[in-house]
């Protein structure tokens, strides 16, 4: 088994003990003496209430103005304490998801070749029309790519198995592949690398791949003239370069996007990532944070991924909002299908 010390991305010699991960935490309620005593004990492997309370939100790696990636020594000491505990039937459930069966549906050249990860049912019907004409698809537990271990205080299956996954993808023999998962994306193009394995192909995002194929589609595109918000996943934190291709996207398509108290480094988790932790608190945020976007004068909230959209899709019509994938949202400015945004 790998060693936890293997897998610690956390820089020591980046941190200056500051403590602005922890201030500026949405979640953990701190003052800034005791962040800065409650991260020297955090490196110092010492007790801090930081371990259980900490959502797993990733946004400190973020926050942190030295880029020292101080949530991969949080999560190594919920490892260390046995916090996954807690929550062993949702790390149980991700377990089972590497034995997922697994397939490559074959499209024609040259088509794109697509990452589905295990999520692709999470969104039935997306993946028709004429941005994923000629598509193949790698679906099922050999791609699995694990980053959701870190929301149950796990990294270790992340980095045991991710040789394998990368070598899995390798085989398709694509030179680009586009990752619908989130998660993916920054498996591929920051986790991976981090540990020191070669990733022989070039991961592409997923609003990347969709603005490219717009633009390639931009005659038949039709101003949509909705005002949207957008709901940035827990996994952009790591990527948050590709925030320019929705906002491309969202001029492409002719959709206005309202500032909102919470968005780029200040979003709001989905609330799927507490909800192991304390349903109460996890519909509280959700609540939360659709009720900003409604504020802001949203008609539709616009989800990247897959585990966003499940978990504001149910409370969304409570706050008069829309819930949409971002490639649906494509299809509809293309004319394959119709949405009607709330008044």
């Amino acid at each position: 088994m790998m060693s936890l010390a293997g897998i610690d991305r956390f820089q020591e010699d980046r941190c200056t003990r500051c403590g602005e991960c922890l201030i500026r935490c949405q979640y953990i309620q701190i003052e800034a003496q005791e962040s800065r005593q409650a991260f020297q004990d955090l490196i110092d492997g010492r007790p801090s209430r930081v371990i259980s309370e900490c959502v797993s939100c990733m946004a400190c790696d973020e926050l942190c103005p030295e880029g020292a990636n101080p949530f991969s020594l949080i999560v190594k000491r919920q490892e260390e304490s046995g916090e996954s505990k807690r929550f062993e039937q949702y790390g149980s459930n991700m377990k089972h998801a590497y034995r997922m069966p697994s397939r490559i549906q074959k499209g024609t050249a040259p088509g794109p070749v697509i990452d589905l990860c295990t999520v692709s049912a999470m969104v039935p019907g997306l993946f028709q029309g004429a941005l994923f004409e000629g598509a193949s698809y790698l679906e099922g537990g050999d791609y699995f790519c694990g980053i959701g271990f870190y929301h149950v205080g796990l990294a270790t299956p992340i980095a045991e198995k991710a040789a394998s996954v990368v070598e899995r993808v390798a085989q398709a023999g694509s030179e680009e592949v586009v990752c619908y998962h989130d998660d993916c994306y920054t498996f591929f193009s920051a986790i991976a690398p981090s540990l020191g394995i070669d990733v022989p192909f070039q991961p592409v995002s997923w609003p990347e791949f969709l603005y490219h194929r717009m633009v390639s589609l931009k005659d038949r595109i039709r101003f949509i003239g909705a005002t949207v918000a957008y709901q940035r996943p827990c996994a952009s934190r790591y990527t948050p370069e590709k925030d320019r291709y929705v906002d491309r996207i969202f001029d492409l398509v002719g959709v206005q996007k309202p500032v909102r108290k919470f968005e780029k480094q200040q979003s709001l988790c989905c609330g799927g990532a507490i909800v192991p932790r304390n349903w109460e608190a996890a519909d509280r945020i959700k609540h939360q944070n659709l009720e900003d976007a409604r504020s802001a004068g949203a008609q539709i909230m616009i989800t990247l991924c897959p585990m966003c959209f499940a978990n504001l899709k149910k409370r969304a019509p409570e706050h008069g909002l829309e819930t949409m994938a971002i490639s649906d949202l494509c299809r509809a400015a293309i004319g394959e299908i119709d949405i009607k945004p709330t008044n």
